[in-house]
């Protein structure tokens, strides 16, 4: 207003200016020489796209005084900084092939310099993810050698955004990948981990899978993995047979005898009795190094053991506990612990039983009956009687 009226002042002289003098706060005369500062008031944000798409950050500054210049900045994981990258003065930068090659790897970090005549602001660190699959877990076993009947998963890795679907795939042929389906043996067919439970032969062969991803402009992308697993099946017929031990007796005797007096009865001068067989984790019977038993992929560990408790004449009824139940197939980790067979309670004779034990490998082959280690046990039916007379 001031400087119109200064103006109409000097157009027409005639024109009177009451006070006859022109005057302009200082406030006024603030706004026309002083500008704002120079300030980001957009900030970059982090971007999430798909392997080979495009990804823009940009920025947006204003005040400041004259042209505000913009010079953009990376840094890879490998840089020891950011360095400069990307056209001069634009408030946009567009970053091509993300994920492809070195192109702009998951993980880089973008941030812009913002200057004009009196200052320069740095903005924040925007990072670029891109959504890929990085790997298939368990890692570092790219071919797995597995036992009929054993269990099996896989995992995929990835990074960016959360993906929207799976699927497993299986080589079928030169060029010829197909879907998996779920069946008796296969779970997780859709899903980020693929199970195989009690592997057949015919899963042998070479898998990966496809991930579909949602991508920064809400459409999708596909991405199918170059990282794969082989799995080979070996169908292991060979049933496992202790090669160190022999059938053998095992008399379980009174540990002492004891002195009556004449008129004791019987009971009183019963002395205690063994009442069971030992079976040890380093017993020579189970002395599970290579040479002792006959398996052609089971390692010892996973070897499972099974005994019971039967007559000693052919066809080894199973003796039953002091509860009716038949004492014919009970299993334990025998490279774990030692196995107490208790046979209290269930002896009635001279020669009453014996325990019979087997292996089990991993592919559910059992020891042929045959060949299956026997240990006759005898309990005397009682002591001699001592007489002090």
């Amino acid at each position: 207003m001031g400087i119109f009226l200064f103006t109409m002042l000097k157009i027409f002289p005639g024109i009177n200016y009451p006070g006859n003098n022109l005057q302009v706060s200082p406030l006024e005369m603030d706004h026309f020489t002083t500008t704002n500062p120079l300030s980001i008031v957009v900030q970059p944000v982090d971007q999430v796209d798909c392997k080979g798409n495009k990804a823009t950050f940009s920025v947006v500054a204003e005040g400041g005084v004259g042209t505000i210049h913009y010079q953009w900045k990376r840094k890879r994981a490998t840089d020891a900084a950011f360095v400069t990258f990307g056209a001069k003065d634009s408030t946009k930068l567009p970053v091509y092939n993300i994920g492809v090659g070195t192109e702009a790897p998951d993980g880089t970090m973008y941030q812009v310099t913002v200057s004009d005549q009196n200052s320069v602001l740095t903005s924040v660190s925007a990072s670029l993810m891109v959504n890929q699959i990085t790997g298939i877990a368990p890692v570092g076993v790219a071919t797995y050698t597995m036992n009929l009947g054993d269990n099996l998963w896989f995992k995929v890795l990835t990074s960016g955004n959360i993906p929207s679907a799976y699927q497993w795939i299986k080589k079928m042929g030169p060029n010829d990948w197909r879907d998996l389906a779920d069946n008796s043996i296969i779970s997780g067919s859709q899903r980020d981990q693929l199970n195989f439970t009690r592997l057949s032969v015919s899963d042998s062969g070479l898998y990966k899978l496809r991930v579909t991803f949602p991508t920064q402009n809400g459409s999708q992308c596909i991405e199918t993995s170059t990282i794969t697993r082989r799995i080979y099946v070996i169908a292991d017929t060979e049933p496992p047979v202790f090669l160190n031990l022999n059938n053998e007796s095992e008399t379980l005797c009174p540990m002492d005898l004891e002195q009556a007096a004449w008129n004791e009865s019987l009971s009183d001068i019963f002395p205690e009795r063994i009442n069971f067989y030992q079976i040890g984790k380093y017993s020579t019977q189970f002395d599970l190094a290579v040479s002792n038993f006959s398996d052609n992929v089971t390692p010892a560990v996973a070897l499972i053991l099974h005994w019971g408790i039967y007559t000693v004449e052919a066809p080894y009824i199973p003796i039953a506990d002091n509860s009716g139940n038949l004492l014919d197939n009970m299993v334990g980790q025998i490279s774990l612990h030692a196995e107490n067979i208790d046979i209290k309670n269930i002896v009635t004779g001279s020669q009453t039983c014996q325990i019979i034990f087997w292996l089990e490998d991993s592919a559910g082959n059992l020891t042929p009956v045959a060949l299956r280690h026997k240990i006759a046990l005898t309990v005397p039916h009682r002591p001699e009687i001592i007489s002090d007379f």
